[in-house]
């Protein structure tokens, strides 16, 4: 296998916690091709490689997980 060279498309920075989630390409992985990089001061960062249907499959459950988080958030409001 050839050396992996990884390419920043996308990231965002929580300057008040040290945090930072960023996303992008892949060269020289004969299957993923894209990656997800999570930072967070005084930790050792986790890459992983995906294919994109992966990364898709990921951002698919953070979704549900936020909107189901949000719908119990709502109905807590309108028992009170």
């Amino acid at each position: 296998m050839s050396e992996i060279e990884l390419t920043e498309l996308i990231a965002q920075a929580y300057t008040g916690n040290g945090c930072k989630i960023s996303a992008g390409t892949v060269e020289g992985h004969p299957v993923d091709t894209v990656y997800l990089r999570l930072e967070k001061d005084g930790e050792e960062a986790t890459t992983l490689l995906l294919r994109p249907d992966e990364l898709a499959a990921i951002a698919w459950c953070a979704s549900g997980v936020l909107w189901s988080v949000e719908m119990q958030r709502m109905d807590g409001q309108e028992a009170k």
